[in-house]
């Protein structure tokens, strides 16, 4: 069985991840560590023979201690159930003895987990309980933060879960942060009102919409100048690249706006910037942030490198 699904969808269909009373190996993919972490919380321990896992990290599994672990059944060993996160990193004997080895599981779960699929998750499909979580489209943020409300217990009324769309980076990360600030206040949730948020979540890192904006409208040598400035910080502008990345693909196709009533001063924006770039040129700049992403989740000193030389180019 093989279900590929958004968070909000694979929590209705498979509200435990595992199925009670069926043992044995399942394969899990989850784009993102923090939802990743949600799902896996939602197996009882009840499940589990000896309600407890033991956890290994892919690099850690062994032939050796397959053969020892899983292969060998003993009255010690038949009952222990095993995680295994980051499996992509397994090595390619151990992903040709899981697939090729008939393995009496027992009352044992094995669950393999995956933030990166290769082809042995694809090779998994046709042979375990595999799921995947599908990472949601950039107009479909408003359901995952509903979800990690829902998951998390902070309930917020609709002005400042748009307010959070807007004020920090659409990523499941930023959202649980948020939400976990916000929870600390000590006080319902529900009945924060927007100033309170505003002040509580005020922009401590990159304001990605104010770049966005210098970028939109040209202001290549105002918008570089900032993107080297910030460049120390690594994680805030690796996912800057990556909301770029989004922004190009609206600006491309402003026709989603269509569908709301009341489009947000970032739509508008949109909108307005969209019509100084030409689809070739905004083609360009998707690679090129693409490729700054994958510079930053490197840590590569290339990076700086290449906004320098942007930034140079732009008083040319």
């Amino acid at each position: 069985m093989f279900s590929s699904l958004f968070p909000w969808e694979l929590i209705q269909a498979h509200p435990n991840l595992l199925t009670k009373g069926a043992p044995g190996p399942y394969a899990f993919s989850c784009y993102d560590p923090y939802l990743e972490k949600i799902f896996l919380s939602t197996i009882p321990k009840s499940f589990l023979e000896e309600e407890n896992w033991k956890v290994l990290a892919g690099p850690e599994v062994t032939v050796g201690w397959l053969e020892d672990n899983l292969a060998t059944l003993d009255f010690f060993s038949n009952s222990q159930s095993y995680k295994v996160l980051l499996s992509e990193q397994m090595s390619p004997k151990v992903k040709e003895f899981l697939l090729n080895e008939n393995i009496d599981w027992g009352d044992r779960y094995f669950l393999l987990t995956f933030q990166k699929e290769d082809k042995f998750y694809e090779k998994l499909k046709k042979k375990v309980t595999t799921l995947k979580v599908k990472e949601p489209r950039f107009w479909e943020m408003g359901k995952l933060l509903k979800f990690l409300c829902e998951q998390t217990g902070v309930s917020l009324s609709y002005e400042v879960q748009n307010y959070l769309l807007e004020a920090i980076p659409n990523e499941p990360g930023e959202f649980i942060i948020a939400l976990k600030k916000l929870a600390l206040l000590g006080r319902n949730p529900r009945d924060l009102k927007l100033v309170d948020v505003k002040e509580m979540l005020s922009q401590e890192r990159i304001n990605q919409f104010e770049l966005a904006r210098l970028w939109g409208e040209k202001k290549n040598q105002d918008f570089y100048k900032l993107l080297v400035e910030l460049s120390h910080d690594i994680d805030g502008i690796m996912l800057f690249f990556r909301f770029m990345q989004g922004h190009i693909i609206k600006m491309c196709d402003t026709s989603y706006m269509r569908g709301k009533s009341k489009p947000s001063k970032y739509d508008r924006q949109i909108e307005a910037t969209s019509a100084l770039w030409t689809h070739a040129d905004l083609r360009d700049e998707l690679r090129f942030f693409g490729e700054c992403e994958i510079l930053a989740k490197s840590r590569s000193s290339k990076l700086v490198q290449q906004l320098r030389l942007k930034k140079v180019s732009c008083y040319s």
